[in-house]
C-alpha cells in the first residue's frame, strides 16, 4: 500500500472505483476533490464507490498545495471559479493525508496509431474513421479504447463487430472508392464526435451510429443532426446527459444518401431553457 490515509484528485470512473478499493484495503479515504461542477464518472459509480461509504465529493475544488518532504503529509484545497476553474482565495482547507492519487483523464492507447501514420482527431486523441472505422491509413481499421475512451464494454463490442466487418469486406474486396469523405462535426454540447466522416455514396442499408460525450450536464437535451446548415433529424429529450456517460444517436443511412452531395454533417445538442 502506498499509504493509508488518501485524498483522489478526479472523479471518473477510474478515481471513483479506486476510492472504494482503497476503502477496501484498509485507507481512509478523505475526499475525493473535483475540477468540474459534475464528476466526470458514471451515476452509479459516484453512488457505490462515494456514497455507500460516506467518502465526500467536493465539486468544484482542486489541490493548490502539497506538504511533506520525504513523503506527503497532507494537502491543501480550495474552491474554484466555476467559469475561469481558478481558486478562490479564503477558500482554501487543509486536509491531513499521506496519499495524493491523481486520477485526472484518460487518452486513447494511441501509440500503435501513431506508429502506422494513422491521423488522430484532436478531441478524443484517437484515430479519425470513418462510419465503418476505417481511417486514414487503407486496410487500417480502429475500435474500442484504441478508437477513444469508453465507460461501457457494450460499447467496445459493438465497434468491434462493424469494424470487424468492414475488414472482412476489404481483405475480400481490396480498397474501394469512397469518394470524398464528408467531415462530421462537433456542434453545442457534443465533444469528442466518432465518426468524423462519412461517405454518403458509399453508405449501405446499416445505420451511421454517431457517439460522444456531452460538455457538461444538461436535462431535456435533444441530439439534433444537421446537414449543410438544415435540421434532418431531431432525437427523443433525454432526462439528463452528463460528461461521464457516452451518448449515442443511430441515424438512417436513407437520410444522407438522398441528400446528393453534401459538404458537412453536423451533430449538436438542442437544449430548452
Amino acid at each position: 500500500m502506498p499509504g493509508r490515509t488518501v485524498v483522489i484528485l478526479g472523479s471518473g470512473d477510474i478515481g471513483l472505483i479506486m476510492a472504494r478499493r482503497m476503502t477496501f484495503e484498509g485507507c481512509d479515504v478523505k475526499a475525493c476533490v473535483e475540477l468540474m461542477p459534475f464528476s466526470s464518472g458514471l451515476k452509479r459509480n459516484v453512488v457505490q464507490c462515494l456514497d455507500d461509504y460516506d467518502i465526500p465529493l467536493m465539486l468544484n475544488h482542486t489541490v493548490v498545495d502539497i506538504a511533506g518532504h520525504d513523503r506527503v503529509e497532507g494537502v491543501t484545497i480550495a474552491e474554484v471559479d466555476e467559469k475561469t476553474k481558478k481558486p478562490i482565495p479564503g477558500t482554501e482547507q487543509y486536509i491531513e493525508c499521506d496519499t495524493l492519487l491523481l486520477s485526472v483523464g484518460l487518452i486513447p492507447e494511441n501509440e500503435l496509431s501513431v506508429g502506422a501514420g494513422v491521423d488522430l482527431a484532436r478531441s478524443t486523441q484517437g484515430p479519425v474513421v470513418d462510419e465503418n472505422y476505417e481511417t486514414n491509413v487503407d486496410g487500417v481499421f480502429a475500435a474500442g479504447n484504441v478508437l477513444h475512451v469508453h465507460d461501457l464494454v457494450d460499447f467496445v463490442s459493438e465497434e468491434a463487430a462493424r469494424a470487424g466487418e468492414a475488414a472482412a469486406k476489404y481483405v475480400i474486396s481490396g480498397k474501394a472508392d469512397k469518394g470524398t469523405g464528408v467531415p462530421v462535426q462537433e456542434g453545442f454540447g457534443v465533444s469528442g464526435i466518432v465518426p468524423q466522416l462519412i461517405h454518403p455514396k458509399q453508405l449501405t442499408d446499416q445505420p451511421v451510429k454517431f457517439m460522444f460525450r456531452p460538455r457538461d450536464v444538461y436535462k431535456g437535451a435533444r441530439i439534433c443532426v444537421d446537414v449543410d446548415g438544415k435540421e434532418v433529424l431531431r432525437g427523443k429529450p433525454h432526462m439528463i446527459m452528463a460528461p461521464g456517460e457516452m451518448a449515442s444517436l443511430s441515424v438512417d443511412s436513407e437520410l444522407f444518401k438522398k441528400k446528393g452531395d453534401i459538404s458537412n454533417v453536423t451533430v449538436r445538442l438542442e437544449v430548452r431553457a
